[in-house]
């Protein structure tokens, strides 16, 4: 096979508790209403890197600032914590506080409250939105 022939071996994307993320490659969303959040408390702001997107899913690195955020998930999304410390309650009032290794799963339209406690928390996170249409 030649080089031109050849398929090129992608390289896998690792994110581990206690591993240095490159922050650089993150882009700025602003405040959280920008992403159809309400600020509660704080200044929070917003961060992403997306690693892969294809139709409805996407993948990723998300960060966000000290705050508290009602957010109404648009997406079924699946994370874990790599750095920081965030409390998620839900609407029934069940609350959890997530630290480096843990992961948590959060089904599209579930309203959540998101407090982060210290100066960031960074997540890696895969999302698929239901009825995409694109």
């Amino acid at each position: 096979m030649t080089s031109s022939n050849a398929v090129r071996a992608r390289r896998m994307n690792v994110c581990s508790p206690g591993t240095i993320q490159d922050l650089s490659q993150l882009v700025s969303l602003g405040s959280p209403e920008n992403l159809g959040g309400k600020t509660l408390g704080g200044r929070p702001e917003i961060f992403t890197r997306v690693d892969f997107r294809a139709g409805p899913m996407t993948a990723g690195l998300f960060m966000a600032t000290r705050g508290r955020v009602e957010v109404t998930f648009p997406f079924t999304e699946h994370a874990t914590i790599l750095e920081g410390e965030v409390t998620l309650t839900d609407e029934s009032g069940q609350t959890h506080t997530y630290r480096p290794g843990d992961s948590y799963f959060i089904q599209q339209g579930q309203v959540v409250i998101w407090e982060v406690h210290c100066e960031r928390v960074i997540k890696s996170f895969f999302n698929i939105a239901e009825g995409f249409a694109g």
